[in-house]
């Protein structure tokens, strides 16, 4: 049985009877009653968080203290596209008037050390260093998680197949499954034609606030828009094929006007079937049949 990291993978031979998932708390403080209900539930489970741990309510820096108490007790931390914005930044590689400001760094600095920080003193704090080793993808032999996606096919975890370029942007491996959302949900994006899952492992991510997901199937099926508080756990899937399961439950959005929206714990069976899910409305947690 091993753990090894391959190209920003943390690859696991094993397979663990429940596997506890969360993404993009967004600095939110109520997430962490979820999260902990959820352990004490599953007390076994192995806690995966996906990415998006900053910018957006008011305890990023509680939340990354936690993160880091939980990863030393053996939770697996991904990085998501915040944090990796937040290390361009600290890397000098980012503007601070760039896109990670727009996207809510300046409030984060001011969170994690009361002022907004240089680079060089966010390089000298342990949230740098504890983000700088961080994996972006854990997979398992029958489930990948990652922040953003990967693509839906035979190679999705082959990095020289990624190289592209859209809109001046280089999409590698890795920029890709942290900012991955039409190219990852859709096999035809101009008409919206949600792709089939080749990868035989059920895909589970966060990124994109699931009120938001449509497309229609190739069977005629439709996923429409919810509104923006009903940021459910949600699916694409096809008859006789893995999953792709999409659970960011908005936590970035406005606090004032979606207050409730507290993200969604979701635990999973080791096939990669989601059997309980835990947010604002069912703080207890709702058991899913698959």
């Amino acid at each position: 049985m091993t753990q090894k990291i391959i190209n920003n993978t943390l690859a696991d031979d094993r397979v663990k009877e429940n596997y506890i998932f969360i993404s993009d708390i967004h600095g939110n403080h109520e997430t962490l009653g979820l999260i902990e209900q959820a352990k004490k539930d599953f007390p076994y489970a192995q806690l995966v968080t996906g990415g998006d741990y900053i910018d957006g309510r008011d305890s990023v820096k509680e939340v990354l203290d936690y993160l880091i108490e939980q990863k030393s007790e053996g939770a697996i931390v991904l990085l998501g596209n915040h944090e990796q914005m937040l290390l361009n930044y600290a890397n000098e590689r980012e503007h601070q008037d760039g896109i990670w400001f727009f996207n809510g760094g300046s409030d984060t600095l001011r969170q994690l050390s009361g002022e907004v920080a240089t680079p060089e003193e966010l390089r000298a704090s342990r949230y740098y260093r504890f983000l700088t080793g961080c994996p972006i993808m854990y997979e398992t032999p029958n489930i990948v998680f990652v922040h953003g996606g990967v693509r839906p096919d035979e190679k999705y975890n082959d990095p020289a197949t990624y190289n592209s370029v859209d809109h001046g942007f280089k999409i590698d491996y890795d920029f890709y499954r942290i900012w991955a959302r039409e190219r990852f949900w859709y096999s035809d994006t101009l008409n919206k034609k949600i792709a089939h899952n080749k990868t035989k492992k059920t895909i589970v991510v966060g990124h994109t606030p699931t009120c938001g997901l449509e497309g229609v199937f190739d069977d005629g099926r439709l996923m429409n828009r919810l509104s923006p508080d009903h940021c459910i756990v949600r699916k694409m899937q096809y008859p006789g094929e893995p999953a792709r399961v999409f659970t960011d439950g908005g936590s970035h959005s406005d606090p004032l006007i979606y207050p409730h929206n507290d993200g969604n714990v979701v635990v999973l069976d080791g096939k990669g079937d989601v059997v309980k899910v835990y947010n604002y409305n069912d703080p207890q947690g709702t058991e899913v049949e698959e």
